[in-house]
């Protein structure tokens, strides 16, 4: 029989004690972990379209909000009108600006933007106050933004991308794609920068393309949301000039020379601080514009075709579809290093600094800077017709190996900073213009002009990425898919939960 130890008994107060005293460290341990957390976690978006995760350029014109903005969203769920089933994408999206909003103004105490939801058939009152002071119907679906006593509207229709093919057979226009990032990012920047509606001319009459216009719709309608105005430039013979009110002049894809007289204009715009960019036409014959390019800009545009020979076994083939890497040291390309960019159709390469000077070989900045080369493989043809059918062939003392750079950046003036404007011309020149074209149009190329127009009419805060489409899936089944789907969900997801029961059970019994 063991011997009891009065010395060694502990009183029950002193175990009660004990364990109130763990339970209250145990509260105050998780209060500072909850605490800490709350200053520090990461948002991720796993589904398939990245449907909540919003871009850089939505990112930083929330951040250059230095006063707080409001949304309000004038929607009745019940309607039946087209966009009614855009409330809770809007709704979600809103949610995502307002959390990025609070997390960019932490320190500050306050928050850059406030949503205000007004429900028409619960607060009438409030919705004819409205109706009166934006002047809209009342039968409308509308997001109001403001911001430093400035103020739009935007009808909610446009925030969706619909197929009208079904309105033939009576039926509703079907929602293919969510696009409300891009239509409230565009708004935000016209009341942040009232002076950011820019003008930008394209040059007409050689063969240039015109935004808004197919082939080219896209990018029109990527430059309209952008608060970007787009203008065709025709100069006329004789007394031809630049209009003032010009923030950019794009020449894209000429086929044809310019006139000596539209050649002097440019030439005047670009020595008066102007800003220029060239999508050149590998296809064209525009030598007085490759010598324009030469002597204003210290960029040659070479005769020749950026191509990769491919080894298919028992032939060679020849690669003309080009992809490119994009170089850091431009606020244009900052954000998309360790991305690609295909090019597709002919490529014409450029010769820039170190393969003009020989004397500055390996000056990674200066005047003219690369933004986007050809990776390894693609090189400069010069014997790249393949008129007889036998292939290409690679001359060394006149072709172009790596690297085979296909854009690039020059400034006319001693600052060759992006960030800095000071008044100074600036020129990029690209190689190709039909990745442009809507067919070939990808995420990085809209991505690459995007930031390339904002950063030459000197907007570079705002020449991130661009808000993405969020793209609807439609999810389709056949007849034995649907069976294996009700076979799982009926039959062998129950079961295996009463096995895995029973297990358990049996477990705990024995």
């Amino acid at each position: 029989m063991r011997n009891h130890d009065p010395s060694k008994h502990v009183p029950h107060r002193f175990v009660r004690l004990r364990v109130a005293l763990q339970i209250v460290a145990a509260l105050v341990v998780s209060a500072c972990i909850i605490s800490w957390s709350l200053g520090h976690y990461r948002r991720h978006d796993f589904s398939r379209s990245h449907k909540f995760e919003l871009s850089n350029q939505t990112r930083q014109t929330l951040a250059s909000l230095g006063s707080p903005a409001r949304v309000i969203v004038y929607f009745s769920p019940s309607s039946a009108s087209t966009g009614s089933e855009l409330h809770g994408d809007i709704m979600a999206l809103l949610r995502e600006y307002q959390f990025l909003s609070q997390v960019q103004s932490q320190g500050q105490g306050r928050r850059n933007l406030t949503v205000e939801r007004v429900d028409p058939m619960r607060n009438p009152a409030r919705a004819r106050d409205l109706q009166a002071q934006y002047r809209f119907s009342g039968a409308e679906n509308v997001l109001i933004v403001e911001y430093g006593g400035r103020s739009t509207v935007i009808p909610v229709p446009e925030m969706g991308e619909y197929d009208s093919a079904p309105t033939q057979y009576g039926e509703r226009p079907r929602l293919v794609a969510f696009r409300g990032e891009q239509v409230l990012t565009s708004a935000f920047i016209g009341l942040v920068q009232p002076a950011s509606n820019k003008k930008v001319y394209f040059l007409q009459g050689h063969g240039e393309g015109m935004p808004g216009i197919p082939p080219m719709q896209i990018i029109g309608q990527n430059l309209k949301r952008q608060n970007i105005t787009v203008a065709p430039l025709n100069l006329p013979a004789g007394s031809a000039s630049v209009p003032a009110d010009a923030a950019l002049v794009v020449i894209a894809g000429a086929h044809f020379d310019p006139s000596a007289d539209e050649l002097a204009a440019l030439r005047a715009y670009w020595r008066a601080g102007g800003h220029l960019m060239t999508l050149l036409d590998p296809t064209g014959e525009t030598p007085g514009l490759d010598a324009f390019l030469d002597e204003e800009g210290r960029i040659r545009p070479r005769n020749d075709r950026v191509l990769r020979l491919v080894n298919l076994g028992g032939a060679t083939g020849i690669l003309r579809d080009v992809t490119g890497e994009f170089f850091a040291g431009s606020e244009i390309t900052a954000r998309l290093v360790g991305l690609n960019i295909l090019f597709a159709g002919n490529t014409r390469s450029l010769a820039i600094n170190d393969q003009r000077d020989r004397s500055i070989k390996g000056q990674e900045t200066g005047p003219t800077r690369p933004l986007i080369r050809g990776i390894h493989g693609f090189r400069g043809c010069s014997n790249f017709a393949n008129a007889d059918g036998k292939g290409v062939t690679f001359d060394p003392a006149k072709d172009n190996f790596f690297p085979a750079y296909i854009a690039a950046i020059t400034d006319l003036g001693g600052v060759h900073d992006d960030r800095v404007a000071l008044g100074a011309s600036r020129m990029v020149v690209v190689g190709n213009s039909e990745f442009l074209k809507d067919k070939f149009l990808a995420g990085t190329g809209l991505d690459f002009f995007s930031s390339a127009v904002n950063t030459l009419i000197d907007r570079t805060q705002l020449a991130g990425t661009t808000p993405k489409t969020k793209e609807f899936f439609t999810l389709n089944l056949d007849e034995l898919q649907l069976r294996l789907l009700a076979l799982w969900t009926i039959v062998a997801v129950p079961l295996a939960s009463a096995l895995l029961g029973l297990i358990f059970l049996w477990r705990r019994r024995s």
